[in-house]
């Protein structure tokens, strides 16, 4: 399974990022987790920029009611799993 990047570019340019979708907040579940390769340098293949620095990632799936999508930077695949675990509670993850 792979992360569905939705379109987001436009005749105005590209957005900054894209936004958390946390869903409730405190239902238990699993998420994948995945870095996010870029095109273009620094754009994501949905067109969203983030500029260049510590590798991106994004957590994906969801809870009982709604997706979630969390992006994070972090230097590693297990760093970044802390910092989504610190901004959702209930996190575990897929391998």
């Amino acid at each position: 399974m792979s992360f569905i990047y939705s379109n987001v570019s436009s005749p105005r340019g590209a957005p900054m990022g894209r936004p958390d979708c946390y869903g409730d907040g405190v239902s238990p579940c699993k998420l994948h987790l995945e870095r996010v390769h870029f095109v273009d340098g620094d754009y994501d293949r949905g067109g969203a920029y983030w500029g260049s620095g510590t590798p991106l990632y994004v957590a994906y799936g969801e809870d009982a009611n709604e997706q979630i999508e969390m992006f994070t930077r972090a230097s590693t695949r297990e760093a970044a799993k802390v910092l989504i675990q610190s901004r959702r509670k209930n996190v575990r993850f897929y391998r």
